[in-house]
């Protein structure tokens, strides 16, 4: 009892002292639900938010996506993204934007009983500049899933997806990826970067240059201690070229992982965060130097620690700051909202952890956020915001 309510106190006092920002409603479209919301910006401030929209366009679901200027103001209306059958997966979509505003998205489709990372290019209005197009070379008894996606100052995009080698849910998976020039040909076949059979819940953070790194969770033994779970990442040059191999950043063995995300700065230093439990999760980072060396040790994130933290997403300036926000369950007072915590490369959290969402009734969560200039954009699945089931909403954060 003393622990909820110091967590309630604690609460009150962050609403209070943090900063309040106007939330925006993303999607025009308000039937059913809408979850699961991408975002990417540019250096403009110009950013685009994709998500999974049931039942909007007449079967099971559909991908659609809408452009907002620096400002937060919509430039186009909301759009469908995919012309195949979208995917039951619930981590799709991926988005990215271009310096000069152009588009691609990225998602899981069902194709002959199978599913296929497949991608699609838009322009700043939203109309379509490529037909849909598959990402994965293998088709031959795979499954793919997961697709997150990156891109760089020049518009060259790498792709990355959780690869089922025997089918999907054949308990045998890589982390795959390929790199793409920027009207969408591909520049490599498949690269395998995970260096085991069982991985998944892939992320992509890249610098301006084409360097990226990935980050996944190398799963264990789903039921007996020590699980063998570990969140790892790679770091690779432009062109796909490995530099160096998969490095282990957690060490506990009886400790579960969830959701791996990193964000890489101007010069190829990067944060991996990550969910630590078992439940109830806790928010941790660590930040590494170019060379993929520790600059810190893991540290916990999140303030409050009662109920669930879980879901975390990452976002940098480039010049050394980061956001990660997550949901966090009951912090509010109703179900779960979406908080957030600045720090730096050196590990040091700036200010107190907030709250991002203003309406607080029932669940926010499943947040994503981007960063440009001096702002960060999130996103998240509000539940009866709009009206009917679940809806994308949004805010500016300023430092």
């Amino acid at each position: 009892m003393f622990r909820e309510k110091f967590c309630a106190l604690v609460a009150v006092l962050l609403m209070a002292a943090g900063p309040v920002w106007a939330e925006f409603q993303v999607n025009s479209y308000t039937a059913h639900c809408q979850t699961h919301p991408a975002v990417a910006v540019n250096e403009a401030g110009d950013f685009v938010v994709a998500w999974r929209s049931n039942v909007n366009d007449g079967r099971g679901g559909g991908v659609y996506a809408r452009c907002f200027d620096a400002g937060g103001a919509p430039t186009c209306e909301e759009f469908k993204v995919n012309v195949s059958q979208a995917d039951v997966d619930n981590w799709t979509p991926a988005v990215t934007i271009s310096p000069a505003g152009n588009l691609v998205v990225a998602w899981v489709a069902v194709r002959d009983d199978d599913c296929d990372v497949v991608a699609r290019m838009f322009d700043p209005q939203g109309q379509a500049i490529t037909d849909e197009f598959r990402v994965n070379e293998s088709t031959s008894k795979t499954g793919q899933s997961m697709p997150c996606i990156a891109m760089d100052s020049t518009g060259r995009f790498v792709v990355v997806w959780t690869n089922w080698s025997e089918g999907r849910y054949s308990g045998k998976s890589h982390v795959v990826g390929r790199v793409f020039e920027p009207d969408g040909t591909p520049s490599s076949g498949d690269f395998v970067i995970s260096d085991n059979t069982n991985a998944d819940w892939p992320d992509i953070g890249m610098d301006d240059s084409g360097r990226f790194v990935v980050a996944w969770i190398r799963m264990g033994d789903t039921y007996n201690r020590p699980y063998g779970e570990y969140i790892m990442f790679r770091r690779y040059d432009a062109d796909g070229t490995p530099a160096g191999g998969a490095v282990q950043v957690t060490e506990d063995l009886n400790s579960r992982w969830y959701g791996p995300a990193v964000a890489v700065g101007d010069a190829g230093e990067f944060t991996v965060t990550w969910a630590i439990g078992p439940f109830p999760y806790d928010i941790a980072a660590q930040h590494f130097n170019a060379d993929g060396a520790a600059v810190t040790e893991p540290y916990m994130v999140n303030t409050c620690i009662e109920g669930n933290q879980g879901h975390p997403q990452i976002a940098g300036d480039g010049q050394g700051e980061y956001l990660i926000v997550w949901d966090s369950q009951g912090q509010d007072g109703s179900c779960s909202g979406v908080y957030a915590q600045r720090c730096t490369q050196a590990g040091e959290l700036i200010g107190d952890e907030f709250q991002v969402n203003t309406f607080v009734q029932d669940r926010q969560w499943y947040a994503d956020v981007a960063a440009t200039g001096d702002k960060y954009v999130v996103v998240w699945t509000s539940e009866n915001q709009d009206g009917s089931g679940y809806g994308i909403f949004g805010e500016l954060v300023t430092k």
